[in-house]
């Protein structure tokens, strides 16, 4: 089913549509149309789902793995993470209590088994976050010249689960503009990294048209662009009020799924507000760059993610997704 195409289709999900009075393994399925929006780095949709029943066994998809931006797989699992947040959300809107589990019973190969457990009404909170799985963007555009409002603020830190959220105020900016244009400029030296970047947007999972992918692939594979995206990166934290850093104690799988679920309600949030987010990962993508992100912004754990947040001027088309099947296993 992997040779099935990119489509922004799957972005129309009808919640009417739900199969109540089905049997349990399609209504899992049919939530899994709102697990399949969630982000990831380079939209490279690295996840995998196994049903039985009313238990959903949710597994990292090493072939989607990004060896080169990711050497550590720190990205991979904070991605399966935020497709386990989207099907929580979606799971909790039509009345279920999912319950998730990370002892996978001794199957390396599974990140997380959510089970579908039966029968409360949905909050007036799941619904906005429900709302926003399909509403949710990211914003690659500087922002406006305003702060989050205190409100808005406060809703995204109330979504946070399980793991530190530090906001980093305007004052952190320079320093940390200056170390993600560091980090840019190293990436964008490394050939693998350029290579495996121009994969993903030379086969249009970032969005761009067929010929605007084709030449984007080339472009960044064969010319080093670090000075480039450097200055674009100092241009886009120079425009935000708000810088977002989430951390966890420690620093294994089951940390980093947790960072994931974290930042996707911290985004679907966000969405529920008006409020833009974007990732910017490349300070976390080699340890000694993730080191000084730590040091500066005083954290005692390790920083799985860092995002922006603020409002945009316009609000861009969703990224293409494959569909459902394209991720399940017998």
């Amino acid at each position: 089913m992997r040779d099935q195409e990119l489509t922004r289709s799957v972005w129309d999900v009808d919640a009417a549509a739900f199969p109540s009075g089905r049997p349990a393994e399609e209504q899992a399925r049919f939530l899994l149309r709102y697990a399949v929006l969630a982000p990831s780095s380079h939209n490279s949709q690295p996840w995998r789902f196994r049903i039985t029943g009313s238990v959903v066994e949710v597994l990292p998809d090493e072939e989607r793995w990004l060896a080169s931006a990711d050497p550590d797989r720190r990205e991979l699992f904070l991605s399966v993470g935020c497709a386990v947040a989207n099907l929580r959300v979606a799971a909790e809107r039509f009345g279920f209590s999912p319950h998730v589990d990370y002892d996978t019973g001794g199957d390396d190969d599974v990140a997380a088994v959510v089970t579908l457990l039966g029968g409360q009404e949905p909050s007036r909170r799941t619904r906005e976050l429900f709302d926003a799985v399909t509403e949710r963007y990211t914003s690659h555009t500087p922002f406006e010249d305003r702060p989050v409002e205190p409100a808005a603020r406060e809703r995204i830190e109330r979504a946070v689960e399980s793991v530190d959220l530090y906001l980093l105020d305007p004052g952190a900016r320079d320093d940390l503009a200056a170390l993600q244009a560091e980090a840019d400029r190293r990436l964008m030296d490394d050939p693998d990294y350029r290579r495996e970047l121009g994969h993903w947007v030379g086969i249009g999972a970032l969005g761009s048209s067929w010929l605007a992918a084709r030449i984007g692939q080339v472009v960044l594979t064969h010319l080093d662009l670090g000075d480039r995206e450097a200055a674009k990166s100092s241009k886009l934290l120079d425009s935000t009020p708000l810088v977002a850093v989430l951390a966890t104690d420690g620093d294994d799988p089951v940390e980093r799924v947790r960072a994931g679920q974290a930042f996707e309600r911290a985004a679907l949030a966000a969405a529920a507000e008006g409020v833009a987010v974007h990732p910017m990962s490349q300070t976390l993508e080699r340890p000694d760059s993730r080191e000084r992100l730590r040091e500066l912004v005083g954290c005692e754990g390790r920083p799985q993610h860092l995002f922006r947040l603020g409002y945009a001027d316009e609000r861009p088309e969703h990224t293409p997704r494959w569909p459902v099947a394209a991720f399940l296993e017998e």
